[in-house]
């Protein structure tokens, strides 16, 4: 009888987790993905994100001004862009990657990193817009039957 114990703990910890791992499983579902998804626009929100996105991209243009960047942003339609956000995030992260994005861009850091991530981008998309452009052309010089 004094097993008992030990064995009867050992049980309810084994079923304990069974429950606890299929509650987790069941948390991820498009609903939940939806709602985690509006908190992290609540974090990081729409509007701040194309902000950034507007007038990194009309600082590059020329004859660029923070007025066309202003009146780039009165026309936009935040709806509509923070509807396909949720629809990807939804179909594209689960539940706890999307909770973690938020706990991440909630930080100092996060801020930081998220504030920056256009100016990264500036920097390394043309890099690599480039390098894909040269790939392509090896490819297709490489391999004309390929070339339609």
């Amino acid at each position: 009888m004094r097993y008992a114990t030990p064995i009867t703990v050992l049980l309810l910890l084994v079923t304990t987790a069974g429950v606890a791992s299929a509650q987790g499983t069941n948390n991820d579902t498009d609903a939940n993905r939806r709602q985690a998804a509006k908190e992290y626009l609540e974090v990081q929100p729409v509007e701040k994100m194309m902000r950034n996105v507007v007038e990194k991209t009309s600082a590059r243009m020329p004859g660029g001004s923070k007025e066309r960047a202003q009146a780039v942003m009165d026309e936009l339609r935040y709806d509509t862009l923070r509807t396909a956000m949720i629809d990807a995030m939804a179909n594209t992260f689960t539940v706890e990657e999307i909770e973690a994005l938020t706990q991440f861009y909630s930080t100092p850091e996060g801020r930081s990193v998220m504030e920056k991530m256009s100016t990264y981008m500036a920097k390394v998309q043309p890099v690599m817009m480039k390098e894909v452009r040269r790939s392509m052309k090896q490819v297709m010089e490489a391999r004309p039957e390929q070339k339609q």
